[in-house]
């Protein structure tokens, strides 16, 4: 019930929290105002107008709530973060990891309601019952249970930012699920990112490694020194936050995005052309039907295109898909294309040129 806290259930009036932490624009980041985005998990989301960053609050939660634990682990937040956001060299004890950890997700799960009452309802959000298990764990300070979580450097312009991707365990020959078994959560503060992996409740759990390198910051271990692993850039930011760099331990088993949030919706042709809706679910991009055909054939393509937000989009042609790679500013995804291997193909169409690379197996 959205007149109920978020986290506990109370009835009683509800409060404001600042999705990051006030302290977070009071320690020397960049306050110039930028664009403010919410919306569908995994998904480009609507504008929410310009303002500083850091000001934007939720109401959602209980005075008790708002001013108890959750205050208290922004606290740790701010003592342990605050230098690593400004790119200071730093480490993270044993003791405080799990506060981190238990913030990070709390800061994801604030987050997420700042999507729309009707897209929550449509199933954009994350589940309640994760709202309800993190407040039951508020006395022991630690993330949910069957959580990993890992932190890097982040380089890029964005100063703050929060992604959920929904994932699916995969077993060779074994259908996909219909509901997701776990969200990777990134959140990007400054120079710092943290990137976790919270399995759901109800579904199998499986450990997974970082082939980023980074250091894990949860299950607690040796004190964190940071920075350490690689760095996650603007132009790798899309593929790192969808989970692309999470490996089962296991042989069998794969974690992967769930694919009804990773594809791109269902296209048609129109002209020649392949409409497709874009991923801010106000514009469409069109790509030549040539490639559609190609790709019965198993033959795969890589192109650029943009929407009229505006948005560039580096796109994956598939056996039954087409799939967005990254999506952000043009000069990053056209940097990004500009590494794939292979000489670029022109294809002459009624619209005019268009321009894609064949993908090696």
């Amino acid at each position: 019930m959205s007149d109920s806290c978020a986290f506990c259930g109370s009835i009683e009036p509800l409060t404001r929290e600042h999705v990051f932490g006030d302290w977070l624009s009071k320690i020397g980041l960049d306050l110039t105002p930028v664009r403010h985005m919410a919306g569908p998990l995994n998904g480009l989301p609507r504008h929410m107008g310009e303002q500083p960053p850091f000001r934007q609050t939720v109401k959602r939660f209980c005075a008790s709530c708002n001013n108890g634990w959750m205050s208290r682990l922004e606290h740790v937040a701010q003592r342990v973060l605050a230098p690593l956001v400004l790119g200071e060299a730093g480490r993270i004890h044993p003791d405080d990891q799990g506060a981190i950890a238990m913030w990070a997700q709390k800061t994801a799960l604030t987050a997420m309601l700042m999507s729309s009452n009707e897209q929550r309802e449509r199933g954009y959000g994350l589940p309640q019952a994760m709202y309800t298990a993190l407040y039951e764990r508020r006395d022991r300070v630690e993330p949910l249970d069957a959580s990993q979580f890992w932190i890097g450097r982040y380089e890029g312009t964005t100063r703050s930012a929060v992604r959920v991707t929904p994932m699916a365990v995969r077993v060779s020959r074994i259908p996909e699920p219909d509901r997701p078994h776990a969200y990777a959560l990134t959140l990007v503060l400054g120079q710092l990112i943290l990137h976790g992996l919270t399995f759901d409740t109800l579904a199998p759990a499986v450990e997974v490694a970082n082939v980023s390198r980074m250091p894990q910051l949860w299950p607690k271990g040796a004190p964190v020194l940071w920075p350490r692993g690689q760095t996650v850039t603007e132009e790798s930011f899309l593929r790192f936050a969808d989970g692309k760099t999470l490996r089962s331990t296991l042989d069998v088993v794969d974690v992967q995005p769930w694919t009804p949030a990773a594809q791109v919706p269902r296209s048609v042709v129109v002209n020649g052309m392949v409409r497709v809706p874009a991923l801010c679910e106000m514009h469409s991009i069109h790509y030549p039907i040539s490639l559609l055909e190609d790709a019965l054939q198993g033959i795969f393509y890589a192109f650029v295109t943009s929407c009229d937000c505006p948005v560039a989009y580096l796109m994956h042609t598939g056996s039954d898909s087409v799939n967005c790679k990254a999506a952000g500013a043009s000069e990053g995804i056209s940097a990004t294309y500009a590494d794939i291997p292979g000489d670029e193909m022109l294809i002459r169409h009624p619209a005019g040129a268009f321009f894609c690379k064949r993908l090696t197996a």
